[in-house]
């Protein structure tokens, strides 16, 4: 018999515990400490506690344990659990959570950084004229295109990265970076270490591009020469090497020959073979196939796109081609009078929202559309704002 029952059976009151549910030990007996119970065993146990606390008299309760409740119907406040006593208090209105922790691993840093990048021209009236007006873009390792129609600003945007634009020209930007370089505030012998040596431009024509009285396999030794250290001999073979390797039969020949000797498509990729001997980890392609065949274009592409993904360089690839860019290029920035009107990826193009871009969509031929008259692009005044 339990003391309880001892208790009661001295005052006449009947066994409160017939079948021996409240037996306790020995009050003298040390209790061991039991192991703190989870959340939902903690839960389970409070009903048990209280059918405890309506049977037993009242007594004085030891100073480490709680003092009994005076109602002993009233219900058990809820335990909290761990995971809601550590989450923090958010303020009213707050429909974010931040969570607990961050992960470790660092986002890649990208190519290129471009903020709020505008070109300036004197005009004749003795004002300023922004060719560019507040381009902004990031670069990672990857193909982007820039359309437009001519004098959108894609070529001046090229340009007033690499540090090419023409002396009365204006360059300004909040932010321009190359892997953390500041372009804008670097000194001029950085600007040269960088140009052709980390950063390289393919300009639209090579016929204007390559200089008319130096064979082609003396240029492209020019160019590896001005950035490393080596000897003559070595510099030639890479040089063939580079033609090699953007496809031309019988580089040997081809390095002896001079830029008007060859034809436009093995001339730009003379070009580009120029541009990349010196393993650049960007590269700026204006108008790269603007005066080749289609077949010659396709060629072309096929090299750029294997020398990108085996390099992992990143590219800016400049046309006024919307199809071209869209087949080749991961995402496209469409440019109109200066400044960008839309960002796209290329699988998404056909879902472009702004009405110069579906303008220009709208103006690609279609054989299968019996379409009288051709579609013209309604420019917009806004649009230029």
């Amino acid at each position: 018999m339990s003391i309880i029952d001892k208790a009661l059976a001295k005052k006449g009151v009947q066994k409160a515990d017939p079948e021996g549910l409240l037996q306790h030990p020995d009050p003298s007996a040390v209790q061991p400490a039991q192991p703190e119970q989870p959340p939902a065993a903690q839960a389970d146990s409070v009903p048990a506690e209280h059918e405890m606390q309506a049977a037993a008299p009242a007594r004085t309760a030891p100073a480490e344990q709680a003092p009994p409740m005076a109602d002993s119907d009233a219900p058990a406040p809820p335990t909290p659990s761990p995971a809601a006593a550590a989450a923090p208090i958010m303020p009213n209105g707050a429909d974010r959570v931040e969570p607990a922790f961050k992960s470790s691993v660092p986002l890649p840093r990208p190519v290129l950084v471009v903020e709020d990048l505008r070109v300036s021209f004197p005009s004749r009236d003795g004002g300023r004229t922004e060719a560019v007006r507040g381009v902004s873009f990031t670069l990672g390792r990857e193909r982007l295109g820039i359309v437009g129609e001519s004098g959108s600003g894609k070529s001046q945007t090229g340009r007033a990265i690499l540090g090419l634009t023409a002396p009365e020209g204006r360059v300004t930007a909040r932010r321009l970076e190359f892997h953390g370089t500041d372009l804008l505030n670097c000194s001029a012998k950085d600007r040269r270490d960088l140009r052709g040596g980390r950063i390289a431009m393919v300009l639209q024509d090579p016929k204007f591009s390559l200089n008319p009285v130096m064979t082609i396999g003396d240029q492209i030794v020019e160019t590896l020469r001005a950035h490393r250290r080596i000897s003559g001999r070595e510099a030639r073979d890479k040089a063939i090497e580079a033609l090699a390797a953007v496809q031309i039969d019988q580089p040997e020949r081809v390095y002896k020959l001079y830029p008007h000797e060859v034809s436009g498509g093995m001339g730009q990729r003379a070009m580009i073979a120029m541009m990349l001997i010196a393993d650049p980890e960007l590269l700026i392609a204006d108008e790269p196939t603007s005066a080749l065949d289609v077949t010659v274009q396709l060629q072309v592409l096929a090299i750029m796109d294997k020398l990108v993904t085996d390099r992992g360089m990143g590219l800016v690839f400049i046309s006024h081609d919307l199809r071209l860019v869209s087949t080749f290029c991961d995402r496209i920035l469409v440019m109109y009078a200066g400044k960008i009107v839309e960002e796209v990826s290329s699988g998404a193009l056909a879902d472009a929202k702004h009405p110069y871009t579906r303008g220009l969509l709208n103006c690609l031929p279609k054989l299968a559309d019996d379409r009288h008259p051709l579609p013209t692009l309604d420019r917009r005044p806004e649009w230029a704002l």
